[in-house]
């Protein structure tokens, strides 16, 4: 099971930038607006930034800002997949010992490889997996995954395809509250399949 513990946050020059590629004459995202207008005009714009990123992401198999994420298995396998890419680093692999106390593993003892990728974890060289208590869940790995925290870690294509989208949805209507928003527009749905990885 993957768990996401810290969540996404999205980079104010980012925000700017979509503002400027809809169009709409604002200031700092943090400021307070005495026209209660701008400011809605300015809580939807925000609230298709992350409904288009949420689509963005599906699509491209790619988390774009950096978010911490726990996946919490049952028993160590010969390599561990860490599914979301790109993975930026492992905080922790926490694990219920034999006799059911919790252990974390050294970082030495476990190597992240092909992280941009299909992100995998496997032992380090002369390592093995511990043994561990036969119980649901008595391994939880940490790690961070995304390509950074502000926008220009992100690929210039996925950051176009984003802004693509939501000056769409903002052209035409929609309401991220429901179903009703459109799909991703066609130069951004291809932008997202260079990107795309088939998970095994």
């Amino acid at each position: 099971m993957l768990e996401i513990t810290t969540p996404s946050v999205i980079d104010d020059d980012f925000l700017r930038l979509v503002y400027d590629h809809c169009k709409i004459e604002a200031g700092d995202p943090e400021d307070t607006y005495s026209d209660p207008g701008e400011e809605e005009i300015l809580d939807l714009v925000d609230s298709y930034v992350e409904a288009a990123l949420g689509k963005i992401e599906s699509a491209s198999g790619r988390v774009l800002f950096k978010r911490t994420c726990r996946l919490t298995l049952d028993a160590f396998s010969r390599s561990i997949a860490l599914p979301a890419s790109p993975v930026i680093g492992v905080t922790s692999i926490t694990y219920l010992d034999t006799a059911g106390e919790e252990q974390t593993l050294p970082s030495a003892a476990y190597a992240l490889v092909d992280r941009l990728e299909w992100p995998k974890l496997i032992p380090a060289h002369g390592h093995t997996w511990p043994e561990t208590w036969d119980f649901p869940g008595s391994i939880k790995v940490t790690f961070d995954a995304g390509y950074g925290d502000v926008m220009d870690d992100i690929p210039a294509q996925l950051r176009m395809a984003t802004m693509q989208t939501v000056a769409d949805w903002f052209r035409f209507g929609g309401n991220v509250a429901t179903t009703s928003l459109s799909p991703l527009p066609a130069d951004a749905r291809r932008a997202c399949k260079n990107f795309r990885r088939v998970w095994q």
